[in-house]
């Protein structure tokens, strides 16, 4: 059980939250397209693409060309994307600065660990243990086909059913609008980290806190926690 003062279990999300994947996705992005001649797509405008899972970022870079494909075309390229992300993924890059820090102590005061993205569950596996940091999570959600995807609440819920805890007692820490909306839903806490993809100024996602890096969220976990004994 976690020490009094902390919560009883968090949720992290991963792209823009635990791990900077926005270069990787922008070279699955532009090896989907390259073919077709679309391209090549810049970081910045990757980062806008990012949200919502794989499918969701093609469209998004799609639009951005301004072109239609069919959708022979979209799954191809979506085909392309799937198995560059996959190789890149296992490059082991991006890991924010103090992640295994942040998840280690938070561990070490009983806190449950949970993982809650919207990237493809196959692509969540190679990323986890290819950053080392697999070990934390005692459960991971991440997209699958024909279940809710964040901002639904029902991947948080799914994420702790395991831990035996009450929403009033989790924290969600994310980059974005999904994952706070995904909080507010579910009926817990959140904190928004503000060095990641959002779309949106973070101060408007409306999470209980805002950090500036990984290293903040001990003190912005115990500032929004009621006080409880063990």
């Amino acid at each position: 059980m976690a020490s009094a003062g902390w919560p009883r279990a968090v949720i992290f999300d991963l792209d823009g939250t635990l791990v900077d994947s926005a270069p990787e996705i922008r070279e699955a992005v532009n090896a989907g397209f390259a073919p077709l001649g679309i391209g090549p797509f810049g970081i910045e405008a990757v980062k806008g693409m990012i949200g919502g899972g794989a499918a969701v970022a093609v469209r998004r870079a799609a639009a951005l060309a301004g072109v239609t494909l069919s959708a022979a075309d979209e799954q191809a390229v979506l085909g392309r994307f799937m198995e560059t992300y996959a190789a890149v993924s296992a490059a082991s890059r991006g890991l924010y600065p103090g992640a295994h820090d942040v998840l280690g102590a938070l561990s070490a005061q009983g806190v449950a660990l949970a993982l809650c993205t919207n990237k493809a569950a196959p692509i969540t596996r190679i990323s986890l243990e290819a950053l080392g940091i697999a070990h934390y999570f005692g459960t991971v959600v991440a997209a699958e086909d024909g279940k809710p995807r964040k901002p639904d609440p029902d991947p948080l819920r799914r994420a702790v059913a395991s831990f035996g805890v009450g929403m009033s007692d989790v924290v969600m820490i994310g980059d974005s609008d999904a994952d706070i909306a995904a909080a507010r839903a579910a009926g817990c806490r959140s904190i928004a980290v503000s060095y990641g993809y959002s779309a949106i100024p973070v101060e408007a996602l409306g999470a209980d806190a805002t950090v500036n890096a990984l290293r903040e969220v001990p003190d912005a976990l115990r500032r929004i926690m009621p006080c409880r004994e063990r």
